[in-house]
């Protein structure tokens, strides 16, 4: 009994071992990563109704992902906050950017992300052009 004691038994793998192989398997089970921007989109490999939009500017093309649920509580906030990030995305894409919103829960408020956007190019007409599409299709 002595030796028993909290700490993780040494003959079990760690957690983050079977995570990593987990993920190896799961890998053939995902379309390949695209390396131009004229893809297809699987959108059998995106979880239903989260697809919102294919935006094609010229040769550019932005992708709008959120739940329905998501875009009403986006349609109810007096104020959106936009962030971008360009480690996470790969080539053809070199930006994501991400619409939150302050969402009030009880007592509780928090910041919430609720729509995410995968945008092939930073330019000022790309911007333009996705918030328009957000702005009519979503919040009116």
């Amino acid at each position: 009994m002595d030796e028993l004691n909290q700490a993780p038994c040494p003959a079990l793998p760690k957690p983050a071992h079977i995570a990593r192989a987990a993920n190896r398997l799961r890998q053939k089970l995902r379309p390949k990563d695209p390396t131009e921007i004229d893809f297809e989109l699987e959108e059998s490999c995106i979880p239903t109704g989260f697809f919102q939009a294919d935006v094609k500017v010229k040769e550019r093309r932005h992708l709008i992902f959120a739940k329905q649920e998501q875009l009403d509580i986006l349609a109810r906030a007096k104020c959106w906050y936009a962030d971008g990030t360009f480690k996470l995305v790969r080539h053809p894409f070199k930006q994501l950017v991400t619409i939150n919103a302050f969402v009030r829960s009880g007592e509780s408020v928090r910041q919430v992300l609720l729509v995410f956007i995968l945008m092939s190019n930073k330019k000022a007409k790309d911007y333009k052009k996705v918030c328009t599409i957000m702005f009519i299709t979503y919040v009116d």
